[in-house]
């Protein structure tokens, strides 16, 4: 959950929030109730107390269930964000996902990175929360994460379009793929995935994950490539 601070709160016990993390717009605090001291309405009223003294207030899971759209609805919360949590068994081998003709690859560089960046602003432009980022930011973002594998993540070009599709993967993920407008609908991104997931097992990886909005089009190609749905994370707020 996260609004604005305040250093008053319910004791520690069976149920109890964390302590609240300062961060540039407000605090960041998680409620935990003790597996055995379920069902008692403790989780409620740790909502309560934080929709109460923190305003205004995000309310965030990690594990989206029933019970807890039932808890967040019943306070007034609509769900503002919502991605499916996906995950690939590579012990089992690699999907097939020819590329279009003429296709040409490029892995993540100093020399390529700007090329990824350019084709992630002309992919995602048009996507709802798009953040406008600088290509020094994005690729500051994408790379100084510990877990960035350049090797596995992938740019490819199309003959007539130039850059038209890219994928960046980390220790164990998918971290983003994208196609620009004009390469859509030739398997450009199916073939993306395959190419990274296919450097993942050559080096080792025997799983990977992904995370996709769930009004995001792309999550009928993972699961036409052999993703499985294992579970979803969301963002609430008062209505």
């Amino acid at each position: 959950m996260a609004g604005p601070a305040d250093s008053a709160g319910p004791a520690t016990g069976p149920a109890a929030p964390a302590q609240p993390t300062a961060t540039p717009t407000g605090v960041t605090f998680c409620g935990l109730v003790d597996p055995q001291a379920r069902g008692r309405g403790l989780g409620s009223h740790l909502l309560r107390w934080a929709l109460s003294h923190h305003q205004p207030v995000t309310v965030e899971t990690e594990s989206l269930t029933r019970a807890a759209e039932d808890l967040f609805a019943a306070h007034g919360l609509r769900q503002v964000f919502a991605e499916d949590v996906m995950r690939i068994d590579l012990a089992r081998g690699v999907p097939d996902a020819p590329w279009p003709a003429g296709a040409q690859l490029a892995s993540w560089s100093a020399v390529s990175a700007g090329r990824f960046h350019r084709v992630y602003a002309a992919a995602f432009r048009d996507r709802p929360g798009f953040p406008g980022w600088t290509a020094d930011r994005w690729i500051a973002d994408v790379s100084e994460d510990d877990d960035f594998r350049p090797q596995w993540s992938v740019l490819a070009g199309l003959p007539g379009l130039g850059d038209a599709g890219f994928v960046t993967a980390a220790l164990d993920w998918i971290v983003q793929v994208g196609v620009v407008p004009a390469a859509r609908g030739r398997g450009l991104g199916a073939a993306l995935v395959v190419e990274a997931l296919r450097r993942m097992r050559a080096d080792g990886a025997t799983h990977a994950w992904l995370d996709v909005n769930v009004d995001n089009p792309a999550v009928r190609l993972y699961r036409r490539l052999g993703f499985e749905h294992r579970g979803r994370r969301a963002r609430y707020r008062p209505s």
